[in-house]
C-alpha cells in the first residue's frame, strides 16, 4: 500500500475512554468504501495501528476516526495520550472485506458493540445521505456497557430523525447483552452488518444461522 499524510484537523473526548478526530487526507487520491478501516502512525513512529472511518466517503478529503482509550499500543496511546489538532501522520489503505454498498443492499440491520460503532456509523451515515432510497430500509442496534460510555447519542439521533431507520441503544450492565431474538429481521432479503467484542459476533453470528439467515447476508471482519 502506499503511504500518504493527513492532518489532524479536531479533536473531542466524546467518552471518558473514545476521543474523536476529524483528519484532512492530503493525497486526493486516498479512498475508502464504508466499513472500511486504514493503518495510520505519527511520523517517526515504526508501528502501525489500524482504525475504521466512522464517516461518509463522501466527506472526502476529510475522515473520521473515534480511538478507544489504550495503553498497549504504542499508536493507539499516541493518539489518545499526545496527539493535537496540527499533527501530521502518516495513513495507508484503506482495508478490510466487509463494507456496505447502499444500492446493493435495501434491507440492513447493523449490529454494534461498544467501539465496534466506528465502521458501521460509517454505513449508517452513508444511507441517510442516500436519500433517493426511499424504499430501503436500516435498524440499527448499538450495545454499550452504560450510559456513561454511551457515545455518538447526537449523530444517532439525527439518525433516527430519518423514517427508515430505526435505532435501539442497549446498556450491557443493566439489561444484558444483545441476543438473536433482539436482532433478528423476519425479512429473508435483510442483510446483517456485526462489529463489536469477538465473543458477541461469534454468538450471534450463530444465532441468526439459527433463526434461518442466510451465511452469505451475514457479514463481519474476522480480526481476532
Amino acid at each position: 500500500m502506499i503511504v500518504t499524510k493527513a492532518i489532524i484537523k479536531k479533536i473531542k473526548e466524546e467518552t471518558p475512554s473514545i476521543r474523536w478526530f476529524l483528519l484532512e487526507a492530503k493525497d486526493k487520491n486516498f479512498q475508502f468504501l464504508p466499513g472500511q478501516w486504514l493503518d495510520l502512525k505519527p511520523e517517526g513512529m515504526e508501528k502501525w495501528g489500524g482504525y475504521s472511518m466512522m464517516g461518509p466517503p463522501s466527506d472526502l478529503p476529510f475522515f473520521e476516526l473515534a480511538i478507544r482509550k489504550g495503553k498497549n499500543h504504542p499508536t493507539t496511546k499516541w493518539l489518545y495520550e499526545e496527539a493535537k489538532v496540527g499533527d501530521t501522520v502518516d495513513i495507508q489503505g484503506a482495508g478490510g472485506k466487509c463494507f456496505y454498498s447502499p444500492k446493493d443492499n435495501d434491507q440492513v440491520v447493523l449490529i454494534m458493540g461498544g467501539i465496534g460503532l466506528t465502521p458501521l456509523m460509517s454505513m449508517a451515515r452513508t444511507f441517510f445521505k442516500e436519500k433517493s432510497l426511499s424504499k430501503a430500509r436500516m435498524k440499527i442496534f448499538y450495545s454499550v456497557k452504560n450510559k456513561d460510555e454511551w457515545a455518538f447519542k447526537d449523530l444517532l439521533s439525527e439518525l433516527e430523525k430519518d423514517e427508515r431507520i430505526q435505532v435501539k441503544t442497549l446498556f450491557s450492565q443493566e439489561e444484558g447483552h444483545l441476543e438473536k431474538g433482539d436482532v433478528f429481521d423476519s425479512l429473508k432479503s435483510s442483510h446483517y452488518f456485526l462489529c463489536g467484542p469477538p465473543q458477541m459476533i461469534e454468538d450471534l453470528n450463530k444465532g441468526l444461522l439459527q433463526e434461518g439467515a442466510p451465511q452469505e447476508n451475514i457479514h463481519f471482519e474476522k480480526w481476532w
